[in-house]
């Protein structure tokens, strides 16, 4: 397999400083596993739609990749944590 380069020689590997800060995150497991929303209804036994409301309310933070969005695991933690009662 031959390494892809991007410009005049320049390889098209990520820097060195960030492919060693992401490693270390990786290896202290701080990394949580991301959601779509329909897996995020399933685990607040709702619908995708409010899940959506949620996400749009600000009230539980999300990722953009492109056009996906993404909800972290430790987020949907905080999220239960906040709207806990009793």
């Amino acid at each position: 397999m031959t390494n892809r380069t991007s410009k005049k020689g320049q390889s098209a590997t990520p820097k060195e400083g960030y492919s060693s800060v992401i490693g270390a995150d990786l290896r202290r497991g701080s990394v949580t596993k991301l959601r779509t929303i329909e897996a995020t209804a399933e685990i607040l036994d709702t619908s995708p739609r409010t899940v959506r409301r949620i996400l749009h309310s600000g009230a539980l933070p999300f990722y953009r990749i492109g056009r996906l969005v993404r909800i972290s695991d430790a987020e949907i933690a905080a999220f239960l944590a906040r709207n806990r009662e009793g």
